[in-house]
């Protein structure tokens, strides 16, 4: 699939253009004022999803950070009680006074 880049002011002139080049299975980035902004990509037969394609993208070019496991570990305090509920609170949850 081949890519290409327009200024948004560019879109407003020559959507169909890009448009058949959409359905060509062309990618389309655009841009504005030179910083990219947004990326059309064209719906395959192969049914190309964003979760399998554009995350993937996103995460390559920096825009995505992939999560990390355990990235909180040892900052976060969760108090002893956390667990503990009243039992005004469960019977508030059962409709019971």
């Amino acid at each position: 699939m081949s890519e290409k880049t327009f200024d948004i002011a560019y879109l407003s002139d020559n959507l169909l253009e890009l448009l058949s080049d959409i359905q060509n299975h062309k990618e389309i980035t655009l841009t504005r004022q030179g910083v990219p902004w947004a990326k059309v990509l064209p719906i395959s037969s192969e049914n190309i999803t964003v979760e399998k394609v554009g995350l993937n993208q996103m995460s390559n070019q920096g825009i995505l950070e992939p999560r990390v496991a355990g990235f909180w570990q040892g900052q976060v305090k969760i108090a002893d009680d956390f667990d503990d509920i009243s039992e005004e609170v469960i019977a508030a949850f059962y409709g019971e006074e």
